[in-house]
């Protein structure tokens, strides 16, 4: 289990390993002690939660064909109210230009539409974080194009007032991976990347589970 408390460097903040810790403290724009578990197994990192007690928060990495990082997903503590999910990818990719030369991309574009909501049904967004999406395209310009999904459960959330405390105050990102991102600005890997699985939703709403 890696903890953090400060402000990442940029190498931290492109360390694979320790990414989420980086995520929270950018996304969140907070300095509180964290503990990262990362989940090899992803049945197991869905049924994980963000532990208020202990300040606990998870990661899962997704693997290409190739054994390469492409994404990573975060299980973070919100601090009501959050940056976005973007505001990590935006970091990354800034601190990627300082070090890739150059990029084949004139224009990367970091899209707006990221929040996951289910109104009619709020208890079941989890499974809608959950599911595939393209991360990574290219549009008819050519632009390469960075997409996320995040999913907040903030404490005042009314609709989820029913949940228990626990389940409460958290906030999910989908993240690029940094290698992933500097290999597509050097032209060495390709966009249409996608990440996420569906899940069993006959359950408990798998994002929100013990």
């Amino acid at each position: 289990m890696r903890q953090s408390s400060s402000i990442p460097t940029r190498q931290e903040a492109l360390a694979v390993d320790e990414y989420c810790l980086a995520a929270q403290v950018v996304i969140t724009k907070t300095i509180i002690p964290m503990q990262l578990v990362v989940h090899e197994d992803f049945d197991t990192f869905v049924k994980s939660r963000a532990l208020i007690e202990g300040s606990v928060i998870r990661q899962y990495n997704w693997h290409a064909e190739d054994g390469n990082i492409r994404g990573i997903s975060c299980k973070l503590k919100s601090a009501d109210p959050d940056g976005l999910c973007q505001d990590m990818n935006r970091q990354v990719y800034k601190n990627l230009q300082k070090l890739v030369d150059d990029p084949v991309y004139d224009l990367v574009v970091f899209d707006s539409n990221e929040t996951v909501s289910k109104d009619e049904q709020p208890g079941m967004t989890g499974p809608d974080w959950l599911a595939p999406f393209e991360m990574t395209y290219l549009d008819e310009a050519g632009n390469l194009h960075i997409a996320t999904k995040g999913f907040t459960v903030d404490f005042t959330d009314e609709r989820f007032l029913k949940a228990p405390p626990r389940f409460r105050g958290v906030h999910y990102c989908h993240l690029v991976a940094p290698e992933y991102l500097a290999g597509l600005m050097r032209g060495t890997a390709d966009a249409g990347m996608s990440v996420g699985r569906v899940v069993d939703t006959s359950g408990p709403n798998p994002a929100l589970s013990e």
